[in-house]
């Protein structure tokens, strides 16, 4: 399912990994080299390190439980948790809690949620609540650190009695040749590991991810689409 090999997923996690170690490394050097000859670092310093060294640690411990979430996608394991999600819902809970964090650094975030087809609940997949939730907060994160600052980042729902559809859409910058979410165009094997887990857990939902753009789409725009299939063929 996750369209890379063996070699490719080994060099993506080691790169993910090596991040925060390589943090970590450069915090330990600092703590155990004290300036001027001191027996220990000054105490601002040390506790900058111990800060530092914290969120390395934090860093670290979710990046493996993303690995084993991802390895468990790709290898197609069924998935115990699946059960009926409401877009809808999760959505709005998501964008709250996008708009509190601090990488939102002000940036609005606009949540439009369409009236969709008379079925009741129309908004609902069968997929894992969880993984969806993390997959809408890591691509919301990666829109807005990419983006062209002080833009909104806007995220749609709409439904039809064919399909569901999710779009996120944010100003990426006057040169329309390029967009932030080609890296999720075919074989899309350089994703990082938060936005590959994401890909996954909307594919395991029955969803497809399609970056848009031109005169298709308003700015730049990821779409996912999730078949009447996904819906339970409702």
């Amino acid at each position: 399912m996750s369209g890379l090999t063996g070699e490719e997923l080994a060099s993506m996690v080691t790169h993910e990994l090596r991040n925060p170690l390589n943090a970590m490394a450069g915090w330990l050097h600092l703590l155990s080299n004290a300036p001027g000859g001191a027996a220990s670092p000054a105490p601002a310093l040390a506790s900058r390190a111990a800060a530092g060294l914290r969120r390395a640690l934090d860093e670290q411990l979710e990046q493996v439980e993303t690995l084993g979430r991802v390895l468990r996608l790709a290898g197609g394991e069924p998935d115990d948790g699946a059960r009926g999600v409401d877009l809808a819902d999760l959505l709005q809970t998501q964008v709250d809690l996008v708009r509190a964090a601090p990488h939102a650094e002000g940036r609005a975030v606009e949540l439009e949620l369409g009236a969709g087809p008379a079925a009741t609940p129309w908004s609902v997949v069968l997929g894992n609540a969880d993984a969806l939730a993390r997959a809408v907060s890591d691509i919301s994160r990666y829109a807005m650190r990419n983006g062209v600052a002080g833009k909104p980042l806007r995220i749609a729902l709409s439904g039809s009695d064919d399909a569901l559809q999710i779009e996120f859409g944010i100003d990426a910058g006057v040169d329309r040749s390029v967009s932030i979410w080609d890296l999720f165009r075919p074989p899309a094997n350089r994703l990082p590991m938060p936005l590959l887990h994401a890909r996954l857990a909307i594919e395991s939902a029955g969803g497809e991810l399609m970056p848009v753009s031109g005169s298709d789409a308003v700015g730049d725009v990821l779409r996912i689409r999730f078949s009447a299939q996904a819906r339970g063929g409702k």
